[in-house]
């Protein structure tokens, strides 16, 4: 292993700072390419998914640039920042000083950018699930136009939790690597491999891996002839698809699906089911994949 960075000790005035000064996700994507982590635990998670990508590449590209960071927080993460002897550390006095430069609270003491790399292709997804053999149950977790920034977070939170294997990005689906989405998810959108299907590939892609590779399509959507998640037997190899706040699961996807699974919720005849019938029950898209994942993974 190369030599350990040296943190740089800085002032909220110092110019190296500039890229740190009120980080706003549309400056940080479309100017200077690259996005921020906040937290001294994502920040870790970053650089631990980072690391493990060096080994065995995974959609997307990881790569650290600069990190500024509390004295406090820099010794906690020192053992994963010295296998990254290229990387930026700027040590600022306290959170008082952190906070001055960024303009908000949000970091816990550490904030990281990355270089801002192309979203991982359905190619390079396909290409890693062949390389990498699963032995167990295998799901695969699918945006399908999913905008709020909060729900992909949560999802990546569960995906992960539940043991998903890998998430695939409609071409409306939010951006996973949003500041806010991130934290969200606690980081665990770095730890999935995913990529993100163009117009032209979505929804045919799910259908190709199915070809392909041999997962089942299931939808996760409450029509009339859907299964209940509770009868459901899972397949060996799935990708389950969750649909947008608003209008559920498309329509172009329900047409290929091999499967149709909801979560049951009141049942006919009761009483609030009665005051409910203009109005039916509906989870937020974010609770129903943990409810699904669960269902199929455990």
């Amino acid at each position: 292993m190369d030599a350990a960075p040296t943190p740089i000790d800085v002032v909220a005035s110092d110019p190296r700072l500039d890229h740190f000064r009120g980080i706003r996700d549309r400056e940080l994507r479309g100017t200077l390419g690259l996005h921020a982590v906040e937290s001294e635990r994502v920040v870790r998670r970053f650089l631990s998914a980072a690391l493990r990508r060096r080994e065995h590449p995974m959609p997307p590209v990881l790569e650290p640039s600069a990190l500024l960071v509390t004295p406090d927080a820099c010794e906690r993460l020192a053992d994963i920042t010295a296998h990254f002897p290229a990387l930026s550390i700027y040590r600022c006095a306290d959170e008082r000083v952190l906070h001055e430069i960024t303009g908000y609270t949000m970091h816990s003491g550490a904030i990281l950018l990355g270089v801002r790399h192309e979203d991982g292709t359905v190619a390079d997804l396909a290409a890693w699930l062949a390389r990498t053999p699963h032995e167990s149950r295998e799901v695969l977790v699918a945006f399908d136009g999913i905008t709020q920034t909060d729900n992909v977070g949560a999802i990546f939170r569960n995906a992960a939790s539940f043991g998903a294997r890998a998430a695939i990005l409609s071409p409306r689906a939010s951006d996973p690597f949003l500041r806010k989405t991130l934290r969200v998810s606690m980081g665990r959108a770095l730890n999935i491999p995913w990529c993100r299907a163009t117009a032209a590939e979505w929804p045919a892609c799910l259908d190709e891996l199915r070809r392909a590779h041999g997962y089942a399509v299931i939808a996760a959507e409450d029509t009339p002839d859907a299964v209940k998640l509770a009868h459901f037997t899972p397949p060996a190899r799935s990708i389950v698809v969750f649909g947008a706040e608003q209008d559920g699961v498309s329509r172009a996807v329900l047409d290929l699906a091999d499967a149709v699974v909801k979560i049951p919720m009141l049942r006919a005849g009761t009483a609030l089911a009665r005051d409910l019938a203009d109005d039916p029950p509906s989870l937020n898209v974010s609770i129903a994949s943990a409810v699904m994942l669960h269902g199929l993974l455990a």
